[in-house]
């Protein structure tokens, strides 16, 4: 199973103290379900109680909301149901999950057979207690409709795997199958089908686990006209001291800021000594400028999924904010949050956008107008930040001198004492990465942004498997560190160290061809690349004398001949004739 999903189930098997010994597969029922109910149950459940049992044919979980509370048990439906109330929201949620890489046609099929077969309210297929007790509660709310809003609930399907979801005809085909089956019932109101892989589901999780929320109180405020992707928007002022105190602080008492909000800024905070910080510091210290700080300022801009501004008590409250423009003010305000006081006020703009792609949108257009390079837009993306997290889940295994940093915002581990060429930025990730798997080292060894205007649709595509990524950045790491110590004469290779990398792949595998990176073959074989990078007799040395000798076979004219794509096709028409003339291994 993929690393940070692993990193996951560890965490939740922590949360829940679940010290039974669970399969791989039931762990990932667990958190599936986990993931999928928090996102219409807000309050605190255990996985356990919505996971089916192991006889429980096809289906992994069924939950049901009635009026936002979890109902578990027909008793406490019937008790639900005879309150006074009457337009109860309901929805049902149906799950089923496949630890595998793939969605398949036929196990989507049984899925379908086994909702059918629940829905017929008579299955034949064997159930389990859970399964039954399901099914009573289902009666339960058939027996109750008229007073359930809409006169039928809702119907909310996923399945899950642990791969990469393709819209691809077959599967999304057999999808609609499923939804056309349960439409067929007639049942339900709303009926909703959801494929979920590996992105979806860490992102969910991520949703969980760092989930913020906060009320701010403006001074004043106008609203903005709702448009597509942004049901609401404002523009408003508020008290700087309160906006540091209520959504950057972790923590009033020991006032430590809150890294997380700024997931979403393009750069972290660059600190006091950089000049804008030192003017945005100089205005809040004068006691003539202070007073004029909202406008001499910039502001800050937050998106919000969900947003509620109470119009009479000027209260915003925001779930799981993103300071997307304004890291620089409010990290300086929050450094500087003992001068704060009623007279420096900021102005905010605060966007509500459940849609991800308008976020990214808003984030780019607003930070646009500034210095940041275009290339610094890649470390937004949802890839790039899965990414990072495997990046993550593979230092928490590894020796030091195996650790690696993927610096997705700019100066995100300025401080933090780790050796600056352990990190590696969008830039070097994105040119290792083009080198290794995309056979395009020419264009990692020109001009920097050469390689986001040639290769940028092919880097941190969502079907990309992140482990080419980590692959390719510990191999430029472990072979710079060869020419910073001038081992194996590796610093006369430094401008050819992209086409090194690019080689060191075949020489692990001693073959040509390898998986692209959306193929469910790529993580085992980058593994395979890793451990020879991380073992401890350090083997690479000797793969990459071999890059090396390979190279020295190829004549160059000039230092420019390596950044063509001849040279490129050279190096592996040089490969080929190497590996052709290796003996065959007898036949015994």
């Amino acid at each position: 199973m993929h690393i940070i999903l692993q990193n996951n189930i560890s965490e939740m098997k922590d949360i829940f103290s679940y010290d039974e010994v669970y399969t791989e597969s039931k762990l990932f029922e667990f958190l599936c379900n986990y993931c999928i109910l928090s996102k219409f149950f807000f309050g605190r459940f255990d996985p356990k109680d919505i996971t089916s049992e192991d006889d429980d044919a096809s289906i992994d979980g069924i939950a049901f909301i009635i009026d936002g509370e979890l109902i578990t048990t027909v008793d406490d439906a019937e008790v639900l149901f005879k309150t006074h109330k009457s337009n109860l929201p309901v929805d049902i949620i149906f799950s089923q999950s496949k630890s595998g890489e793939k969605f398949r046609k036929e196990e989507i099929s049984n899925f379908k057979m086994g909702l059918e077969d629940f829905l017929s309210l008579d299955p034949k297929l064997p159930n389990g207690a859970f399964n039954l007790e399901a099914i009573k509660i289902f009666k339960t709310i058939l027996n109750n409709l008229r007073k359930v809003r809409n006169r039928r609930p809702n119907c909310h399907v996923f399945f899950c795997t642990s791969g990469t979801y393709k819209a691809e005809r077959e599967i999304k085909g057999s999808f609609e199958i499923v939804k056309r089956t349960i439409e067929g019932l007639d049942f339900f109101h709303e009926i909703n089908i959801t494929p979920l892989g590996r992105a979806e589901l860490l992102k969910l999780y991520e949703n969980i686990s760092q989930k913020n929320s906060a009320k701010l109180k403006l001074i004043d405020f106008f609203g903005l006209e709702a448009i597509p992707g942004i049901p609401q928007s404002y523009i408003g002022v508020v008290n700087a001291k309160n906006y540091v105190e209520s959504l950057l602080n972790i923590d009033n008492d020991n006032k430590e800021l809150n890294q997380s909000v700024f997931e979403e800024n393009v750069r972290s905070y660059l600190g006091g000594d950089n000049d804008v910080n030192k003017g945005i510091a100089a205005t809040i210290s004068s006691q003539e400028k202070r007073q004029y700080f909202s406008v001499l300022n910039n502001g800050i801009t937050i998106v919000a999924p969900e947003l509620t501004l109470t119009p009479n008590t000027k209260e915003v409250t925001l779930t799981n904010y993103q300071i997307i423009n304004g890291c620089q003010t409010s990290s300086t305000l929050h450094a500087n949050q003992h001068m704060l006081d009623e007279s420096i006020n900021v102005v905010i703009k605060l966007i509500e956008s459940p849609d991800n792609d308008v976020s990214n949108d808003i984030i780019s257009a607003t930070n646009s107008q500034t210095d940041i390079s275009m290339e610094s837009f890649y470390g937004l993306k949802s890839k790039a930040k899965l990414v990072q997290k495997y990046f993550n889940a593979h230092n928490s295994s590894q020796q030091n001198d195996n650790k690696i940093y993927f610096e997705r915002r700019q100066g995100e581990f300025k401080g933090l004492g780790y050796q600056s060429t352990k990190i590696l930025d969008v830039r070097e990730i994105a040119r290792s990465y083009a080198a290794m798997f995309l056979n395009q080292a020419h264009n990692s060894a020109r001009y920097v942004k050469t390689i986001f205007s040639q290769s940028g649709n092919n880097i941190f595509k969502e079907d990309d498997h992140e482990s080419y990524y980590y692959c390719s950045a510990l191999a430029l790491y472990k072979y710079q560190t060869l020419i910073n110590g001038r081992r194996i004469n590796a610093q006369n290779y430094i401008k050819l160290r992209w086409h090194i990398i690019q080689l060191y792949k075949h020489f692990v595998h001693n073959k040509v061809d390898f998986p692209p990176a959306n193929s469910n073959k790529s993580e085992l074989y980058a593994k395979k690349i890793i451990e020879s990078l991380n073992s401890p007799d350090k083997r690479y040395i000797k793969i990459f004398e071999k890059c090396q000798t390979l190279i020295d076979n190829i004549p160059i004219e000039s230092e420019d001949d390596f950044k063509t794509n001849k040279f490129t096709a050279e190096v592996h028409k040089k490969l080929e004739e190497a590996f052709k003339k290796q003996p065959k291994a007898k036949i015994k």
